[in-house]
């Protein structure tokens, strides 16, 4: 994931979810854990460099959108997966309202 341009990434992910969405729950909580690590450290680089272009907050949003495109193909079928995926995007959060 390191490797790849965040846009395709988030691009091929989102068609993904859109695609397998009911059978993503196995991969739910590593994709979230995944993309919000990706999503803070854009955000925080951005922060630390004002001269970035408006691609990375694009890219930033497309993060964050494939994150909820995740959360709404597992929303209320798998209560289970809650608390791990809370505790997985408090920092997205926290960096989002910050």
């Amino acid at each position: 994931m390191d490797e790849i341009d965040f846009e395709d990434l988030v691009k091929a992910l989102k068609n993904i979810v859109e695609i397998y969405g009911d059978q993503i729950n196995p991969y739910a909580l590593s994709l979230c854990m995944k993309l919000s690590e990706a999503y803070v450290r854009l955000v925080e680089a951005k922060t630390c460099n004002e001269d970035e272009d408006a691609d990375t907050g694009l890219t930033a949003d497309g993060l964050m959108s494939a994150i909820r495109k995740v959360l709404n193909s597992i929303s209320g079928k798998f209560p289970d997966l809650y608390p791990q995926l809370e505790g997985v995007l408090e920092r997205a959060l926290y960096t989002t309202l910050s």
